[in-house]
């Protein structure tokens, strides 16, 4: 028997040692499988289970007593706490001085044993006082019907939240340059008007004089109609306009050298010699 423990805790402790006994034999029964018939099994678990009820009950017989124990054995640990304290100075201190060469090698042979056994001492009344207690708190939550709580555990610190990700820009897309309708039109207004190697026409060199052609009133579009989306606009062609009482030899500029008869500058050859207009 520990040293310290007292009578009502030694009757306890071996109770509580019948108890875990029973609870023992019951779980190996339970759990094995063989050739017995059921009335034997059930038998042996019954007187099982009636023990263990009867022991149950007698250790409830001492809750009271083990109440009052539990509050000296605590007020015991803390004294024998603050002695274990006081003996590991103690030996510091001395080795300490033995270390300065206050003590020879016989002093302290006989100084470290003195100090050591006392803090070994204390150290097993301590160990027994943890015992007994564990075994008085075990019988008191057994008593209330509450489970033994476990000791206090440091949780893990929990790690920083990650900081949220930052949202990736969208590329936006490349602006595609929209076609103006109104230089499409131009261009191909002018693509009709001008010959493939973009000189004037022979009417234009001669210097005629031309007007636009003033289309008619043109009927109103049906609105229910729908409409393309680049109309392409007729070729306009210029007609000349005629004039009765211009004098029709009033263009007619180039002279032959042949025979002095008057040509339009457009012509190659005159029309009264046959002459080469342009060599003149």
């Amino acid at each position: 028997m520990p040293k310290g423990t007292s009578k009502s805790t030694a009757i306890i402790q071996r109770l509580l040692e019948e108890r875990r006994q029973y609870e023992a034999w019951l779980a190996r029964l339970n759990d094995s499988a063989d050739a017995t018939p059921g009335h034997v099994r059930a038998r042996v678990r019954s007187d099982y289970e009636a023990r263990l009820s009867a022991v149950t009950e007698e250790l409830r017989a001492h809750a009271e007593s083990a109440r009052q124990a539990i509050e000296e054995k605590r007020h015991l640990r803390g004294e024998l706490q603050k002695k274990e304290t006081r003996a590991g100075e103690k030996l510091t201190e001395a080795e300490l001085r033995h270390s300065v060469g206050e003590y020879d090698e016989g002093q302290w042979t006989q100084v470290h044993a003195d100090i050591l056994a006392e803090l070994v001492s204390v150290r097993e009344d301590l160990q027994s006082v943890e015992a007994d207690l564990q075994k008085l708190e075990e019988l008191d939550a057994l008593v209330r019907n509450k489970p033994i709580p476990p000791p206090p555990t440091r949780a893990p610190a929990a790690a920083p939240p990650a900081p949220p990700a930052r949202p990736r820009a969208q590329p936006q897309p490349p602006l595609q340059p929209e076609a103006t309708p109104h230089e499409d039109e131009l261009a191909f207004i002018k693509s009709v008007t001008e010959d493939d190697k973009t000189a004037p026409s022979p009417r234009r060199a001669s210097g005629a004089q031309f007007q636009p052609v003033i289309p008619a009133d043109t009927p109103t579009a049906n609105p229910n109609v729908p409409r393309a989306a680049n109309p392409v606009p007729a070729p306009i062609v210029p007609e000349p306009t005629e004039d009765t009482d211009q004098d029709p030899d009033a263009d007619k500029t180039l002279r032959c050298r042949e025979c002095g008869t008057m040509n339009l500058p457009t012509e190659w050859y005159c029309k009264e010699c046959g002459g080469e207009l342009a060599a003149m």
